[in-house]
């Protein structure tokens, strides 16, 4: 017993002798990727907390479906289990840094022939019975680090799971988004399709009036007959992409198809454009970024792990046994047999197995370093073309929009010619044609303008709560913004924390 007293005692000692190989964690800078300051600028912006930036479109029904969304998405439900899952991953990683102790008991029975030998049990033509109990326990120091970096990765690999959810959040919210303004713009445009059937009506009508009284021909039948046919055909897929809009809302709301109405309302508000802060705000609002740059921390204490399988290896394990032929043996304080001790492992030859893995490790790291300066790009591109792709996007509605004032004026004055005798009410029809036109091209116009506002506070990270991320609105329009860049926040949205609690 006095040589298990004196191992025990070793353990802390074993525990402060080791350090931890390989490269420590140090974040990238990304200084010469990020510029300064974006290509595009918009004096129209506004400084906005985009966390929920559905709430500054004001529409009530598509703000409630992201919350649903963000709720009851199965997506989500299933980033939600890989948090939770990394969680249990680095509970096994950590298991490795502990003594194992394990309790076992048995019975077994031995006779040996009265002309047999037997050198590990009894003498010929006798039997015996054997009665354990006993403990057997085990443990490896971490001298050099190597479960450390593992514990170390695991922790990395839960913050990847966390920024998985919160990407996922930003790209659910968008996608909802588009499905209501998808289905707003669907209402809207069969509203017009609708108005300009009864104006084909009208004319239908006036044709056969003429032709009737030897004023117009056939052929002016035909025409009004062939416009209203024609406009009657857009109705049937109208309807049916707004009930097949409908169905996907449903699935992303965690329901079944059919189980989601959304009422006709107006298109959302489109004119408040976020301020998009410098470049550098990217690296810590946008999860996919700050999920690359948490797998690269991972990918660094990889390789310590493997690094410290060239050092030696140091165990200890040890078993007391209470054995005997009676079963009063298991519990005889006097039957003990006690077996303790250290054991070092040395590699000696391994065919370069370490090597490989080390290097493997190495490029590993490289690999997620050149993933993350690819993403910071991506990121940036991103952002450029969202803004760049909206200001052109109002430009077109403002241009269709003068278009249709213009058709407009062009009705009215053909209508004030009819009233004065001056024209027949073809022309009032032809003119309200065009108007109907132009208004319904006006409306495709302004649903890609929200689309691309839609995609602008996407690329700039909204959609997930960051309560201790910088906001944008709170970082100077200067250079000296950069100083975030290399630093990590640990965030913690409402959906982590539920998943963390296991719901």
């Amino acid at each position: 017993m006095r040589a298990a007293t004196r191992i025990i005692a070793l353990l802390p000692l074993l525990g402060a002798a080791g350090c931890m190989v390989g490269p420590d964690y140090e974040a990238p800078d990304q200084t010469d990727l990020v510029p300064e300051s974006w290509l595009d600028t918009d004096d129209h912006s506004a400084a906005v907390v985009i966390a929920a930036w559905w709430t500054l479109l004001e529409d009530a029904e598509l703000s409630d479906a992201i919350e649903r969304a963000l709720v009851s998405n199965l997506t989500l439900a299933e980033a939600r289990e890989r948090v939770i899952a990394a969680r249990a991953r680095r509970g096994i990683e950590n298991a490795d840094r502990l003594p194992r102790l394990d309790g076992s008991a048995s019975y077994g029975r031995a006779e040996t022939g009265d002309e047999g030998i037997n050198f590990a049990g009894p003498p010929p033509g006798q039997d015996i019975d054997l009665y354990a109990l006993g403990v057997v326990a085990g443990w490896e120091a971490d001298l050099w680090g190597r479960v450390g970096r593992l514990v170390e990765a695991a922790d990395a690999e839960i913050e990847v799971a966390s920024e998985d959810l919160a990407a996922s959040q930003v790209a659910l919210a968008a996608e909802v988004a588009r499905e209501v303004i998808r289905i707003r713009t669907l209402d809207r445009d069969t509203a017009l399709i609708r108005a300009t059937v009864q104006n084909n009506r009208d004319a239908l009508d006036i044709a056969n009036a003429r032709a009737e009284a030897g004023f117009g021909d056939e052929l002016d039948v035909a025409r009004a007959q062939r416009d209203l046919d024609s406009n009657l055909s857009l109705l049937p897929p109208n309807l049916a992409d707004r009930r097949e809009a409908e169905f996907r809302l449903a699935v992303l709301l965690g329901g079944t198809p059919g189980s989601v109405t959304v009422a006709s309302a107006s298109l959302p508000r489109r004119d408040i454009v976020p301020q998009k802060g410098v470049p550098a705000d990217l690296l810590l609002r946008r999860p996919d970024l700050r999920r690359a740059e948490r797998s690269l921390a991972a990918a660094t204490a990889r390789i310590g792990a493997a690094k410290a399988l060239w050092y030696p290896r140091v165990s200890l394990s040890g078993s007391i046994t209470l054995q005997g032929p009676d079963p009063e043996d298991a519990i005889n304080p006097d039957a003990f047999s006690l077996l303790a001790g250290p054991t070092i492992t040395i590699p000696l030859f391994e065919g370069g197995r370490i090597r490989s893995q080390v290097q493997q490790a190495e490029s590993g790291q490289r690999q997620v370093l050149i993933q993350l300066q690819a993403l910071t790009l991506s990121a940036l591109a991103e952002v450029e073309t969202a803004s760049m792709q909206r200001v052109r996007a109002e430009e077109r509605a403002a241009r269709l929009a003068d278009a249709e004032r213009a058709a407009l004026d062009a009705e009215e004055l053909a209508l004030d010619r009819f009233t004065a005798g001056q024209a027949d009410f073809l022309a009032v029809t032809e003119a309200r044609q065009s108007r109907l036109a132009l208004e319904r091209t006006r409306t495709l116009a302004e649903q890609d303008a929200l689309f691309r506002l839609v995609d602008l506070y996407s690329a700039l990270g909204g959609g997930w709560d960051a309560p201790d991320a910088v906001s944008l609105a709170e970082l100077p329009a200067t250079s000296d913004a950069r100083a975030p860049v290399g630093t990590r926040k640990t965030v913690t949205s409402k959906f982590d924390r539920e998943a963390k609690a296991g719901r």
